[in-house]
């Protein structure tokens, strides 16, 4: 972390600490007047504050797949108010809930179903029904939350309710405050950038670390060249513009050659058949040299040559059948796109004079790209045969993983380059989105058979504590412990925990530093606030 970053956090820091001073900070929880309607209430707000501290009452966090519910409230007795503070938390974004409406009801034991309602408080994302039971039982408490399109029932399970307050009172049990635990509390998490994750087991795999390139398949680029001498024009509808789409077959520009008095029709004849017969021996040897390094007995080197002989032979080819076609008198030599693609290069202006191999246009599609991972001599040991990879681009912290963009290994046995001692693995995935760009340097993890069974959580949950690995688990939806963990291995943004965290927990995912600083700040920094 840099100074300015360090600065800035301390900054926000203090400021969250400073709700944990008088006035407006923290929860404001106090239930208002409510009208009592059947069973089911109605509540409305007021500005009183009913201050309890936590331990005075119950205290549940509860996940849905789309929601997130801490609440706190008394026990129940028969005709006393228990008020909820219920915080909603949506879980795609982890922003608060600010609108809707938050249902309890008390079901099972025997007797009716009780409903209490309450809208949004002043404080976005709290709730807070009241709930008045009526009859002693054992009932099963959900509370609801309806906003826009967000819906969700949180069962909180199931509650006694007292005949008396005296043994309502008397049924929580006496906890000391655990001094462990970091308050940090959800008025502080909805204000910066926060998150949390559960710890799921998983597989994840070892991973050989190399730099990387993103390309195209030779197959998915053309380098478009003049076939002839002669001067450039437009088609119809223009020259193509920087970053258009073609198709294949789509007419580029014409050319009208200037022909050699001394080149008759025959000649352009055998110049055609023997370019034809040249591209045909081109194409021959490169699925000769192909099949050879499938087998492992050439290198990648080999390919690439072959495949650029081939098309040095196609470009001939052309070339010679544009001649013949002018000297036919078709008025030019029309300059087609040999590929689907996007124009990369366009270097032709209206009326510009073209020489035979000047190049005209670059295109390149890159629907499908290719990853390069140069991997070390010293890796390859270790490597095996690789089952996946990942890669970031400098500047980002997005990690891209091929598993998820219909990634596959094109080749993982080529030879070690002599000057760079270095092997290339190479993949293949979709970018049909075209968010990525062939050329890019990229820092890449090519995944090992080498694996890990265990709990796993997102990397960004470690921070350095002098050399320690620590984390923040969830205490409740306002309480963290701090824990050290042992590291087995990491596959891409996930993390495998050898000790120190069990599947189900929930660790804090974003603002990890923010827990920290919460824990070596002052130890009442954020906590007090009226309920």
């Amino acid at each position: 972390m840099n100074r300015f970053t360090l600065y800035s956090a301390c900054l926000l820091f203090l400021g969250l600490a400073a709700c944990g001073g008088a006035g407006d900070h923290g929860h404001d929880h106090g239930p208002g007047g409510h009208e009592h309607g059947g069973d089911e209430h109605a509540h409305g707000e007021d500005d009183g504050d009913h201050g309890h501290g936590h331990g005075g009452g119950v205290v549940v966090t509860d996940f849905t797949d789309v929601s997130e519910l801490f609440v706190e409230f008394p026990p129940f007795a028969v005709g006393r108010e228990s008020p909820f503070a219920a915080h909603f938390t949506r879980l795609d974004d982890f922003t608060p809930v600010s609108e809707g409406e938050a249902i309890v009801r008390l079901s099972g034991g025997g007797v009716g179903e009780e409903v209490f309602r309450a809208g949004p408080s002043p404080t976005a994302g709290i709730f807070r029904p009241v709930a008045v039971p009526r009859s002693a039982a054992r009932r099963r408490v959900t509370v609801e939350i309806i906003s826009g399109d967000l819906r969700a029932v949180h069962d909180l399970g199931e509650y006694q309710v007292y005949r008396t307050t005296e043994e309502a009172d008397a049924s929580l049990p006496e906890e000391a405050d655990d001094e462990t635990l970091i308050p940090f509390l959800k008025e502080q998490q909805w204000k910066v950038d926060f998150a949390t994750a559960p710890v799921l087991d998983a597989t994840l795999s070892r991973v050989v670390s190399a730099p990387g390139t993103l390309s195209v398949s030779p197959n998915a680029e053309a380098r478009v060249a003049a076939p002839t001498d002669g001067v450039i024009s437009a088609p119809q509808d223009g020259f193509p513009e920087l970053g258009a789409a073609v198709k294949r077959g789509d007419v580029l520009a014409r050319i009208t050659p200037r022909l050699g008095g001394d080149l008759d029709r025959a000649s352009l004849d055998a110049e055609r058949a023997s370019a034809e017969a040249a591209l045909e021996a081109a194409r021959t040897e490169r699925t000769r040299v192909e099949d050879l390094f499938a087998d492992g007995a050439v290198p990648q080197r080999r390919v690439d040559e072959a495949r650029s002989a081939e098309r040095q032979a196609e470009a001939r080819f052309e070339a010679a059948r544009s001649r013949a076609s002018a000297a036919g008198g078709s008025g030019g030599v029309v300059i087609r796109a040999p590929i689907d693609g996007r124009v990369m290069e366009v270097n032709v202006t209206p009326g510009g004079f073209a020489s035979s191999g000047n190049p005209l246009f670059h295109i390149v599609n890159d629907d499908r790209l290719r990853l390069v991972a140069r991997v070390a001599e010293a890796d390859m040991g270790r490597l095996g045969v690789p089952i996946g990879a990942f890669f970031s681009i400098p500047g980002s912290n997005a990690v891209h993983d091929l598993n998820d963009m219909e990634g596959r290994l094109v080749s993982a046995r080529a030879a070690i380059d002599p000057v760079s001692r270095t092997a290339p693995i190479v993949f293949e995935f979709d970018n049909a989105a075209g968010l990525l760009r062939s050329g890019a340097s990229v820092s890449a993890g090519v995944r090992t058979s080498d694996s890990f069974t265990g709990p796993a959580i997102p990397a960004s949950a470690l921070i350095d504590e002098a050399g320690q690995d620590v984390v923040f688990v969830m205490a409740d939806g306002e309480n963290w412990e701090r824990r050290v963990v042992t590291i087995a291995l990491r596959d891409g943004d996930k993390v495998g925990i050898a000790s120190g965290l069990e599947p189900g927990e929930r660790v804090v995912s974003r603002g990890a530093y923010l827990v920290h600083l919460a824990a070596s700040g002052p130890a009442e920094a954020g906590h007090g606030h009226a309920h």
